[in-house]
């Protein structure tokens, strides 16, 4: 198993849900998973992994820092990659971001609690497709229905 190095990739839109354009902060790249930035910047995104803010959407194509970016939000059906050049998801897995920029990883329901593993403590959407891996450093890319959920806490 390696990492994926993150590369642009068309997210391919079979559906477009909402829609919205924010300023990319840092270097934004096609199909990568996008989260809010840090506090204090209104409507900018960055690439999103497990220590960003919640998962916002897709992005539709790849933007410099400080250009504007199109995002595909809930309701929206697009390619995403996963975080493992060996990583697979079923169709019906929920998807969550993991430690890798921009990709995907899928969400064990068993292990919500454990963020660090699990990706982001909120799914970006849910497996349309079964994904299969990738190769190399590049990893499989399939369809999701993006649909936020809500944020998954640990329980005290």
């Amino acid at each position: 198993m390696a990492g994926t190095t993150p590369v642009a990739f068309d997210p391919a839109p079979l559906h477009l849900g909402l829609v919205m354009t924010f300023t990319a902060t840092t270097k934004v790249l096609a199909g990568q998973i996008v989260s809010h930035h840090a506090t204090g910047v209104s409507r900018a995104v960055i690439p999103a992994t497990n220590a960003t803010a919640g998962a916002l959407g897709v992005a539709l194509h790849t933007a410099e820092a400080g250009e504007l970016v199109s995002v595909a939000m809930n309701g929206s059906v697009v390619k995403i990659m996963l975080s493992t050049d060996d990583g697979t998801a079923d169709a019906g897995d929920w998807i969550g971001v993991s430690t890798v920029a921009g990709c995907g990883v899928v969400r064990d329901a068993a292990i919500h609690a454990h963020e660090a593993t699990a990706g982001l403590g909120n799914a970006i959407g849910i497996a349309l497709d079964d994904i299969a891996a990738g190769a190399s450093t590049v990893g499989g890319t399939g369809y999701i229905l993006i649909s936020i959920s809500p944020p998954w806490t640990a329980s005290s």
